[in-house]
């Protein structure tokens, strides 16, 4: 295996061990035999766990983020952002839940484990959510809605909210609430 894929594999395992255990009751020595190296290999990639942490957030949380190419939704009306958005979380939700047999309640986890400890990734949320409601809104008022801001909040709240309700009744179909 290659140095890069040694890092990406060491990351893959962190990733779904914390959303497994959670951070804080994972410890390099269940990483370390999950991965099957050396202790002297996986320190050679990672010196500690809040490191290997931070790569994690970063590679599957704030690059999720940074990926989003804010322009492909200039010109686009509610409806066709609204579609969108649908897409990204029809894609989202079972790539989630591919990684954890525990469901999506994992992801919420570890998600606010990190939103708490890591204010990169806190800043990196927000701004994402910021960046998200302006666009909306914008389109919101060109459209003529009377409180777009409210709006826009709204349309974004009606996603979330979709993907806490998968992680409290994983059993049900997504794509019955996709509508």
């Amino acid at each position: 295996m290659s140095k890069k894929d040694t890092r990406e594999f060491i990351m893959e395992t962190a990733f779904k061990w914390f959303l497994d255990k959670g951070y804080r009751n994972t410890s390099m020595s269940d990483l370390v035999t999950a991965t099957q190296l050396s202790k002297g290999a996986f320190y050679h990639y990672f010196k500690n766990k809040e490191e290997l942490y931070q790569e994690v957030v970063h590679r599957y949380f704030i690059s999720y983020y940074k990926q989003i190419d804010w322009n492909l939704f200039a010109d686009k009306t509610v409806a066709e952002m609204e579609g969108m958005i649908q897409e990204f979380y029809r894609s989202f939700v079972p790539e989630i839940l591919s990684l954890t047999p525990k469901g999506l309640s994992r992801y919420f986890i570890l998600f606010f484990e990190a939103y708490e400890e890591y204010p990169e990734f806190r800043q990196e949320v927000r701004t994402f959510y910021e960046q998200l409601r302006e666009i909306l809104e914008a389109q919101l008022s060109k459209e003529g809605n009377v409180n777009p801001s409210l709006a826009a909040v709204h349309l974004i709240a009606k996603y979330e909210g979709f993907m806490f309700w998968v992680a409290v009744f994983p059993e049900q179909n997504i794509e019955g609430f996709m509508v």
